[in-house]
């Protein structure tokens, strides 16, 4: 257990090192490590099977990266991407993203 904590607290400062360095870019995605109880299972629970994908050389491969992207550009609140699903902090993000990608 005191080994799972370490390297929670590591993952954490790494994260908060690389937004750092990251500096002007506009990031609302939040990771699971970020969050101490996994709250952000509370939030609105969006699944990303069956997203069509732009130039997806394997049908159902997908580009992660479009969907981090249009995020980071469209929502107002925060997200976290965990175990094939998008949570989303702010319903109106989870409903715009549901409209543009299913």
């Amino acid at each position: 257990m005191n080994t799972l904590i370490k390297r929670n607290n590591n993952t954490r400062s790494l994260l908060d090192r690389l937004r750092t360095i990251e500096g002007k870019a506009r990031n609302r995605r939040k990771f699971f490590s970020d969050f101490d109880n996994k709250e952000f299972l509370e939030w609105t629970k969006v699944n990303k099977d069956n997203i069509k994908f732009d130039n997806e050389i394997v049908p159902g491969s997908g580009v992660l990266t479009q969907l981090i992207d249009w995020c980071n550009d469209n929502c107002d609140g925060y997200y976290v991407a965990h175990r094939g699903s998008l949570y989303f902090e702010d319903d109106n993000d989870a409903a715009m993203f549901i409209m543009v990608w299913k």
